[in-house]
């Protein structure tokens, strides 16, 4: 099955997130890290690089986290050769230009400003996550889908 890894230090988003995706009845496992150093270890980044059994066809990540930070976790993610494949869809609290232009600049695939919706809370990044699973084709075919 398919993984997500939904990346941000507030769990309250990470709920929602995972709520709405389970929702959206997407066929997707959902993996989560709290911090920018789970996400490396979940990505297997910390040693080493990404293996094939737990590469995510999409990573959703927060910017702003203590220690390493979501713009770390992006560098080093865009460092491995198999982690280049992977869409990335930063959802960060800032709409700031400047933070979406860096976001783009460190290769990131699409920029998402948290919204709290209380008609479909979080169905912005179900959503999001279905345009990358169900509608993008990948340029390595039997990476996603």
């Amino acid at each position: 099955m398919p993984i997500i890894l939904l990346v941000d230090d507030d769990e309250g988003h990470l709920m929602v997130a995972q709520r709405a995706i389970t929702r959206a009845q997407l066929d997707v496992d959902v993996h989560v890290a709290h911090t920018g150093r789970e996400a490396l270890h979940e990505l297997g980044l910390e040693n080493g690089g990404l293996s094939a059994e737990t590469m995510p066809v999409l990573v959703m990540l927060d910017l702003s986290m203590p220690g390493v930070s979501g713009w770390d976790v992006l560098r080093r993610l865009r460092q491995d050769v198999r982690g280049k494949q992977i869409p990335v869809v930063v959802v960060s609290s800032s709409g700031r230009p400047e933070d979406v232009k860096r976001s783009y600049e460190l290769g990131a695939n699409s920029y998402l400003v948290k919204r709290y919706e209380t008609v479909r809370p979080g169905g912005y990044v179900a959503d999001a996550a279905r345009y990358w699973l169900e509608l993008n084709t990948p340029p390595n075919p039997g990476h996603a889908n």
